[in-house]
């Protein structure tokens, strides 16, 4: 139920020094467990050891023993609850979606065509926060997901469902890869099989939590046990095996070639408001001046008398 990883999975070196190691077995990682999946985890989850290696070649810090296939399907389709549905759009407020908002229209803005020209992959697209906001804004939105779950909502909410074994070559100008690179065991293969499918001039994003806070601590001999939750989180055992710093992922990136785009401040400022572009400030400005402070026009909001 557990493999081993003697290589490191960015850059494929053997030079590799163990940071950290503790029994799965032990107090404070079974109660991680119990704590995180609310008491789903089994018994195979007390095999072998939570090693942590650092390649001494790109930097990157992952876990060795890692699910097998047949774990990893348990592990997400029975441990991680999929009745998360609704708390995951309850967790959303209104910053969160101007966030996504702000993701996209930089997207848009970047290729400066029209949102219905731009064919997007949200990979690992979870409950379809980003696809759904990229689909309101006219893009072309495919998804793949390795959850039965959310590929079905996926589905229900129109998101064309896709697999990384079947993807079109060339065909997406963005791909959204959010939270999704710290959980594979095989992350060179995944990235190899997306930038096939990526554009020419596309992007790609890929997010992932920032461990070099927890490996700093946990380098200092401190326990997994004594780390907050913040930080056992980017170090998690079985679901984050790979835990990227900022340099381990540039170099990650410097695998295949890719650089990091530096949009200029005008781009970011506009991807969230438009204010920058004096067509969009005036119209940003006036509109609701014109419409809820002089009264004018038929855009009105009602209540109740």
């Amino acid at each position: 139920m557990m493999m081993m990883r003697n290589h490191c999975p960015g850059c494929l070196s053997t030079t590799l020094s163990v940071v950290y190691r503790e029994r799965f077995s032990s107090p404070d990682i079974q109660s991680y467990l119990r704590r995180q999946y609310a008491g789903r985890n089994t018994s195979v989850a007390t095999a072998g050891d939570y090693a942590l290696a650092r390649c001494g070649r790109c930097g990157l810090t992952f876990q060795q023993q890692v699910p097998d296939g047949q774990l990893l399907r348990e592990l997400y389709e029975d441990w991680v609850s999929d009745s998360n549905l609704a708390c995951s759009r309850g967790d959303y407020d209104l910053d969160d979606y101007r966030y996504l908002a702000e993701q996209v229209g930089l997207i848009i803005q970047h290729f400066g065509i029209s949102p219905s020209r731009i064919n997007i992959l949200d990979f690992g697209f979870g409950w379809a926060q980003f696809s759904r906001m990229a689909m309101g804004y006219g893009c072309n939105v495919s998804g793949a997901e390795l959850s039965g779950a959310r590929i079905s909502h996926g589905r229900s909410i129109g998101l064309k469902i896709v697999e990384l074994d079947h993807l079109p070559k060339g065909e997406f100008q963005f791909i959204n890869t959010e939270q999704v690179f710290e959980h594979l065991t095989e992350p060179r293969f995944v990235l190899e099989r997306l930038l096939a499918s990526l554009a020419s001039d596309g992007l790609i994003k890929i997010s992932v939590p920032d461990a070099a806070a927890s490996l700093k601590q946990i380098g200092k001999r401190q326990s997994f046990g004594a780390l907050s939750a913040a930080q056992q989180m980017s170090i998690a055992p079985l679901e984050h095996i790979n835990c990227f710093s900022r340099d381990s992922l540039m170099a990650f990136g410097r695998e295949f070639g890719l650089k990091p785009l530096r949009p200029r401040f005008s781009q970011l400022v506009n991807s969230a408001s438009g204010l920058l572009r004096p067509k969009y400030l005036a119209r940003t400005l006036l509109r609701p001046v014109y419409r809820h402070i002089l009264s004018r026009g038929t855009f009105v909001y009602f209540t109740r008398g």
